[in-house]
C-alpha cells in the first residue's frame, strides 16, 4: 500500500510542472476566452456583458463564413497533399538507405525555417514582373499562364495555401519515416519470402502496422490547419477583403485591428469547438477500427 502510495506521489511530482504550464498558458487563456465571448470589450473600457449576442452577429456576419470555408478548404488540401506526400517521400527514403540522413535532412529543413520567411519568399517568387513562377511560365512558351496570383481572384487563395502545404511535407516525412523504421524487419522479411511485392508490402503489412501515426499526422495536420495565420498575414494580410483568410486571421483583425475583444474571443471560441469536434470524431473512428 505505502509503495503504492509512493509511487502516486511520485507521479504526481513529475507531473506537477506540466500541468502548471498546461492550466498558465493553455486552460486559462481558453476559459478567459469563453467569458470574454459573452461580452462587448475593446480592450480599454470595462466589459459589458452581452450574452449570446456575439455568436448570433457572428453566425449571421456572411465574411466569417468566407473565411470559414477558406479554412475548411485549407484543412482537405492538407490533408490531400502534405500526408500523402509525407508518405509516400519516406516509404522511398526507407526503401533506399543510401543517404537517407541527408535527405531526410533536406526535407525537414523547411519546417524550422519561420513561416514569415517562407511567406516572404513566396511573395517574391508570385510577384508578376520578377516572379520566378512567370519566369519559368515564360521559359516554357506558356506566357498565356501567367497571373499576378495574389492579385488574381481565382488564385489568390491557393496562392496563399502553398507555401503552407509545401513548408510541413517535411514534419510528416520525419514521422513516417520513424514510424517505418519501427516496423520489425521480421516482418517485411516475412512478407517477401512469401512472394509479396512492394506494392503489397506498403499496403497489407506497412500502412496497417503506422496506422497509429497516421492518426497522428492527421490531428497534427488538422489542428495545424485550424489555427493557420502566418502566411495567410504575411502575404496578404487576408486581403482584399476576407478572400485569403484564415480563422485565425479573422480572429487577429477582428480582436486587434478593430478592437473588438469579444467577437475576437468568439471567433477563438469557434476555433476551439471545431478542432475538438474534429479530433473527437477522429479518435472515435481510431478506437473503432482499433477494436475491430
Amino acid at each position: 500500500m505505502k509503495r503504492k502510495i509512493s509511487r502516486l506521489g511520485l507521479s504526481i511530482l513529475f507531473l506537477a510542472p506540466v500541468i502548471f504550464v498546461y492550466s498558465i498558458f493553455i486552460f486559462l487563456p481558453m476559459l478567459s476566452s469563453l467569458y470574454y465571448s459573452f461580452t462587448e470589450w475593446n480592450g480599454v473600457t470595462d466589459t459589458a456583458f452581452v450574452g449570446l449576442k456575439n455568436y448570433k452577429s457572428l453566425l449571421a456576419d456572411s465574411d466569417y463564413w468566407v473565411v470559414f470555408f477558406n479554412t475548411i478548404k485549407l484543412v482537405i488540401i492538407t490533408l490531400v497533399v502534405q500526408i500523402p506526400m509525407g508518405l509516400i517521400i519516406a516509404f522511398l527514403l526507407y526503401s533506399k538507405t543510401r543517404g537517407m540522413k541527408i535527405f531526410r535532412t533536406i526535407y525537414f529543413l523547411p519546417v524550422v525555417i519561420a513561416p514569415v520567411a517562407i511567406a516572404l519568399m513566396f511573395s517574391l517568387f508570385y510577384n508578376s514582373e520578377i516572379g520566378i513562377f512567370n519566369i519559368i511560365l515564360e521559359a516554357v512558351g506558356l506566357d498565356m499562364l501567367k497571373k499576378n496570383w495574389l492579385s488574381d481572384t481565382h488564385t489568390l487563395l491557393y496562392a496563399v495555401m502553398a507555401p503552407q502545404v509545401w513548408q510541413y511535407i517535411g514534419l510528416y516525412v520525419t514521422i513516417f519515416l520513424g514510424a517505418l523504421q519501427s516496423i520489425p524487419e521480421e516482418l517485411m522479411e516475412s512478407a517477401q519470402i512469401d512472394g509479396a511485392n512492394k506494392y503489397k508490402t506498403f499496403l497489407h503489412i506497412i500502412l496497417p502496422q503506422i496506422s497509429s501515426f497516421t492518426s497522428i499526422c492527421t490531428v497534427l495536420c488538422i489542428t495545424g490547419s485550424l489555427k493557420a495565420f502566418d502566411h495567410s498575414w504575411i502575404m496578404t494580410g487576408g486581403g482584399p477583403g476576407v478572400r485569403s483568410a484564415y480563422l485565425g486571421v479573422y480572429m487577429y483583425k477582428t480582436a486587434f485591428v478593430n478592437s473588438d475583444f469579444g467577437m475576437g474571443s468568439t471567433i477563438t471560441i469557434t476555433i476551439i469547438t471545431v478542432s475538438l469536434i474534429i479530433t473527437g470524431i477522429l479518435n472515435m473512428i481510431t478506437t473503432m477500427k482499433s477494436n475491430n
